[in-house]
């Protein structure tokens, strides 16, 4: 068996990379996490149809029985693809269920941060500006530039999927 981490964007199935598409129709099994209003399985509803699905609760911060569970009811399955919102390296359930599975693949999604940055029309960095990616705003002298991941309170300019914020935070004027 293979397991692919795969990140499906920030909810809007256009932004779903080839390679993440591919995947996902070749795979055996498609496990999509439920706790993210549905939003991760509506992004790929339509691509995974006729495909064995495997809805999993998130379990994120209570333990390791339900990813061991998940493993049991994999087991039979050569290709498994795990869904992820945005992408698998930033606030995903996934690398927890990888460290019991060996092979893995990740394939990057496109980031809540630079889906935000896109539709807003402002660069997250240029030239030598440095970013922060955080969950707490917090000032620092030496910090140009501050993504806000999953915090309510809305700075900047705040984009959410009903799921999620992120704010983006410009010091200074990028023209």
């Amino acid at each position: 068996m293979k397991l692919f981490g795969i990140g499906v964007g920030p909810g809007d199935p256009e932004l779903l990379t080839l390679k993440a598409y591919r995947i996902i129709k070749e795979s055996d099994v498609v496990i999509v996490p439920f706790s993210s209003k549905k939003i991760t399985y509506n992004i790929v509803k339509d691509l995974i149809a006729n495909k064995d699905i495997i809805k999993f609760d998130l379990p994120i911060r209570k333990g390791e029985e339900a990813y061991k569970k998940l493993i049991e009811n994999i087991r039979g399955y050569n290709k498994v693809a795990y869904l992820t919102l945005g992408d698998p390296a930033f606030y995903s359930s996934f690398y927890r269920l990888a460290k019991f599975l060996e092979p893995y693949e990740v394939i990057p999604g496109i980031t809540s941060f630079s889906w935000c940055s896109a539709i807003n029309k402002i660069p997250i960095a240029l030239g030598k500006e440095n970013v922060l990616i955080t969950t707490q705003y917090q000032e620092n002298d030496k910090i140009d530039n501050i993504i806000l991941m999953k915090n309510q309170d809305k700075f900047g300019v705040s984009c959410g999927n009903g799921y999620f914020t992120v704010s983006l935070i410009k010091k200074h004027p990028y023209y």
